[in-house]
């Protein structure tokens, strides 16, 4: 018993020994285009503000996501489908090798997450609108439950992130 107890507290040690304890925590931004149905997400202002000038309104913060790498956190990659007008986010670079295989091309990685739920992340949920050709992404259940209704299919959990958004307008799937 006392070695179960004691390999339990080395496992739960070294994930607590992984967390930073202040990390810096940036928002990833969200905005959407209904004229071409297209989600987009960010970390730069200015590419919120450029974004508004293409036709895209801003939504709020997504997520809260980490500028640099830190222990256990991964890139998020994001990728843009020109033919389709469709950005598309994977912390996965199986994923990301398959969006490149269909035409997508990697613009950049606006920040790091974990793979795994960790140092009190939360997930960050992806949909796909088969139709429309829209990737989508929440932290929230009942957005991710009101797309789905919509149309959206769920994709599960793209990543963890380790603030959970803030959605301004509300769903506008």
């Amino acid at each position: 018993m006392k070695f179960i107890f004691a390999v339990l507290l080395a496992a739960v040690t070294s994930v607590i020994a992984t967390c930073s304890s202040c990390p810096a925590i940036i928002p990833l931004f969200r905005s959407y285009d209904k004229s071409v149905v297209d989600h987009f997400y960010t970390a730069k202002a200015s590419e919120v503000v450029s974004a508004g000038n293409l036709g895209y309104s801003p939504e709020g913060i997504a997520a809260g996501i980490f500028p640099t790498q830190v222990a256990e956190s991964t890139p998020l990659f994001r990728l843009f489908q020109v033919n389709t007008t469709d950005h598309a986010y994977t912390a996965s670079g199986i994923d990301k090798a398959d969006f490149e295989a269909a035409g997508y091309v990697l613009e950049m990685t606006p920040g790091f997450v974990y793979t795994t739920q960790i140092c009190g992340s939360v997930p960050l949920y992806g949909l796909f609108h088969p139709r429309a050709n829209d990737h989508f992404y929440t932290t929230s259940t009942s957005e991710r439950n009101s797309a789905m209704i919509s149309g959206y299919t769920d994709l599960g959990i793209v990543a963890y992130v380790p603030v959970q958004g803030v959605i301004i307008q509300g769903n506008s799937c």
